[in-house]
């Protein structure tokens, strides 16, 4: 690739993102990123490779992505916290992908207008933002530089001239994949675009099973490898999650995907009017959103006509791309429809592992998820606009198709830019989740929890109550309510919402927290007994349970405050609040003795705890005696 080319297509990719570098860790990215004690320090990463991707107990989660976490981590190794440096690493890696982009097509013969107007637009498409942008969007971009690379690699040691250092391809490529896989794990489909694009790179014209056949044996040595990998990664997974795809008590959340509860038929239909939602929105990104569950996305009737049409149409699709592909090079036109083939059979493929096609997913929709599978579409447009111009310096390429080039990569940068602030922070991205998708209860509840982290109770409130709303079963928000009730005064329907929270989720520990905290408020401390007793037996190892029930029986003056305390104190030693409850319990039970020692020990771990220094005060004071 000429420098002039690849100084294009990066200078693109860097003027688009500019302002979004300034911005703020927002959603998923603090808890990641931001407040990830595995990140801190290099003696800590042993646990990126033996924990699951947001943390947790062992046998937990869903994802294991260890490799994305070690990008993070050296990072935060080297600049701490900042988060511009995660920003600018996104952006470059970015930069990375649409170059490999764009050598791929090179590689795949497509002539330098194609395969650089292909990536100019790679470069700019707003619907990348998400993943560009947003730092946890590192998964998408990292895996797909890994995955392109893959991808070279690959064909380097398939082509039959590779004579020398043939293997040694073969293990960078599969090394590649493996860091690929254990970055996202929508990586894992590599293998199956590799055979495509050595389907597309056979020139000759062929029957499409011949061709397929070929591009077989060629790359018999990289799939073998690859399922190898693919296999032990799964052995991996198994280890650290419980299962290879996920912890065997771990399901989906109908709010985030209400795909996963249908039966197959129903959530197929329902994965192919998806794809061309994707589609649409990449052809004309104008609405773009960072949320998409329930119910900004409605379902489709069952067994209704649109499902089928959809399921119809993208078959019928994918067998003309397939048909295009295999006889593209011996029928030349005003469109090269080889690679335009290949483009559409990219973009299905790279979205088989988020599409809910063969397994229902985490999520039933995110643009994030479109940043590989989107080189596909921007290959087809690519080919669509400049037709079948051969250099870019001929008198075959039209000015006028140049123009139209430049025009969609110019309006695509344009909505790129205005798009990039509203991932400066929560603020930004929550409201405009609430506006662009105001019939999504999550964005509904992000917005409610960015709210009451502001003290904005009654507009968070207003958040929750419209979250519940739009979906009845959102328990979590039920919870919200609850608390935002409670705090507001409202004791009575504070209780009732906490109360339907725990119908929904009987599991839930904050559910009868807040039942009990209601309780407190009204009077009622049997009842609030009652709930952090419930609570405690599914969740033993609870301190805010464990702490309110010695609260309530020190109150009421029961002999069982004594066990009560020892037991939160049993479940975190350090505990602050519950080491001062528990000094004044001793104070007030005559034993002062025992109640300094422990108010000592508190000053030790927390020299300026205020509750811990007045109650100090009154049990030095002999005219004073605790409350």
């Amino acid at each position: 690739m000429r420098a002039s080319w690849a100084l294009l297509l990066v200078a693109a990719c860097v003027v688009v993102y500019a302002n979004g570098l300034t911005g703020a860790f927002a959603y998923d990215d603090k808890a990641i990123v931001r407040d990830n004690l595995r990140l801190r320090s290099v003696s800590k990463v042993g646990e990126l490779f033996t924990t699951q991707y947001f943390g947790g107990p062992p046998g937990t989660g869903t994802a294991y992505r260890p490799v994305l976490l070690l990008s993070f981590a050296v990072q935060w190794w080297i600049h701490g916290g900042e988060p511009l440096a995660y920003h600018a690493v996104n952006v470059l890696l970015h930069a990375a992908a649409t170059l490999l982009f764009a050598a791929l097509l090179l590689r795949l013969g497509a002539a330098p207008p194609l395969a650089v107007g292909a990536a100019l637009l790679f470069a700019v498409h707003p619907i990348h933002v998400e993943a560009v942008t947003g730092v946890v969007g590192r998964g998408e971009t990292l895996s797909a530089v890994l995955g392109f690379a893959f991808l070279l690699a690959s064909l380097r040691f398939a082509h039959p001239a590779t004579r020398r250092r043939r293997w040694r391809w073969l293990l960078l490529a599969l090394s590649l994949y493996a860091l690929a896989v254990l970055t996202k794990e929508s990586a894992a489909v590599a293998p199956a675009l590799l055979m495509l694009s050595l389907m597309a790179r056979d020139a000759r014209p062929r029957e499409l099973a011949a061709r397929a056949g070929a591009a077989l044996r060629r790359g018999l040595a990289v799939y073998a490898g690859c399922a190898a990998v693919l296999a032990a990664t799964f052995v991996l997974r198994a280890h650290v999650l419980g299962g290879p795809l996920k912890a065997p008590g771990t399901g989906i959340f109908a709010l985030e995907n209400p795909l996963a509860p249908l039966a197959w038929p129903e959530r197929v239909r329902n994965a192919c009017a998806l794809f061309f939602r994707y589609l649409g929105r990449m052809a004309f990104p104008l609405r773009l959103s960072a949320d998409e569950s329930a119910w900004s996305i409605r379902l489709l009737a069952p067994h209704g006509v649109l499902g089928w049409a959809c399921a119809g149409l993208l078959g019928g699709l994918a067998l003309l791309s397939l048909w295009r592909l295999a006889r593209g090079a011996e029928t030349p036109g005003p469109h090269d429809r080889r690679l335009a083939a290949l483009g559409f059979l990219w973009l299905g493929l790279a979205s088989l592992p988020t599409s809910n096609l063969a397994f229902p997913t985490g999520t039933i929709f995110a643009e994030r998820l479109a940043y590989w599978p989107s080189a596909g579409f921007c290959l087809i447009a690519a080919a669509w606009i400049l037709g079948a111009a051969r250099s870019l310096e001929g008198a075959d390429v039209p000015r006028s198709r140049l123009a139209v080039l430049a025009a969609c990569a110019l309006l695509c940068g344009v909505r790129t830019v205005i798009r990039n602030p509203v991932w400066n922070g929560d603020e930004a991205l929550f409201s405009n989740m609430v506006r662009v998708s105001p019939d999504s209860a999550k964005a509904h509840y992000d917005f409610a929890y960015m709210s009451a982290e502001k003290g904005d109770l009654r507009t968070a409130l207003a958040h929750y109550t419209r979250a519940t709303e739009i979906y009845p079963g959102y328990w979590d928000a039920w919870a919200g309510r609850g608390r935002m009730e409670r705090e507001l005064g409202d004791l009575a329907a504070s209780e009732a919402a906490y109360a339907e929270s725990l119908r929904l989720a009987p599991f839930a520990e904050n559910g009868y927290f807040g039942v009990g905290m209601a309780k407190e408020g009204l009077g009622d401390l049997a009842g609030a007994e009652r709930a952090y007793r419930d609570g405690l037996r599914g969740h033993p190892q609870s301190l805010p349970l464990a702490f309110r029930l010695a609260l309530v029986l020190s109150a009421e003056g029961r002999p069982g405050a004594l066990h009560a305390f020892h037991r939160a104190l049993a479940i975190e030693p350090g505990s602050l609040p519950a080491r001062t409850a528990y000094a004044d319990w001793l104070a007030r039970a005559g034993r002062l003795k025992e109640a300094r020692a422990q108010i000592a020990d508190v000053l030790r771990r927390g020299p300026r705890y205020a509750p811990a220094r007045a109650l100090e005060s009154k049990i030095q004071d002999p005219k004073s005696k605790p409350d």
